[in-house]
């Protein structure tokens, strides 16, 4: 595992050549952030969970719909029948998680992978964070298996972290709770504030 200095964490959240299409992903969900057009849908699950190797249609179980059928007769009717904007409504654009509204985005974030589990019968704890992230950029963290392990390496900064949340997917909870802790640790010791963008730049290379 690196060294967690300030050049490294410098170098390791600068501009890269995944920005712009990332971007094009930030501006999709920003302009159509609703759930209730079954192309905007389709589009959005489609796009995040192909671009993130964490596509929707892998998923276990039998299904009579196949390929692009299976968006358009089960993933986009669910999804806009969920009430899904009824829970993402009490966030902004541009608001940044803290310990005041940590606990309800992870309830969102739970119902989210609960959502993706009863359309691919699959716990997709990773798609659903990604697909929030790319809603709330400064509210939900990326979490994914390399990510994970980097963050468990780091036991020696941000310690352990405990309890449980009955409303929440323990998994993420304890990873998001991380995060949050190596946000204010880099803060305090670097003055270095790193969106969760930025931080999960950071996890990806000190897993390489």
């Amino acid at each position: 595992m690196k060294n967690l200095t300030k050049d490294f964490i410098s170098s390791a959240t600068r501009s890269n050549a995944w920005n712009f299409g990332n971007d094009v992903l930030y501006s999709l969900c920003k302009n159509h952030p609703l759930h209730n057009e079954m192309a905007v849908v389709i589009g959005k699950i489609w796009l995040i969970g192909r671009a993130y190797a964490a596509a929707i249609e892998r998923r276990k179980g039998n299904f009579n719909f196949e390929g692009d059928d299976f968006y358009v007769e089960v993933v986009a009717p669910r999804i806009i029948n969920s009430g899904i904007d009824s829970w993402l409504s009490p966030f902004q654009q541009d608001q940044n998680i803290d310990r005041n509204n940590m606990q309800l985005t992870l309830k969102v974030h739970a119902d989210v992978t609960n959502l993706f589990y009863e359309i691919s019968g699959l716990k997709k704890r990773s798609l659903a964070s990604k697909y929030l992230h790319f809603h709330f950029p400064n509210l939900f963290y990326i979490y994914d298996s390399r990510a994970q392990y980097a963050i468990s390496k780091l036991t020696h900064i941000i310690g352990r972290v405990g309890g449980s949340d009955p409303d929440s997917d323990h998994v993420y909870r304890k990873f998001a709770e991380k995060c949050m802790v190596l946000q204010s640790y880099i803060a305090n010791t670097f003055s270095i504030n790193l969106t969760p963008r930025e931080l999960d730049n950071l996890l990806l290379e000190l897993a390489k």
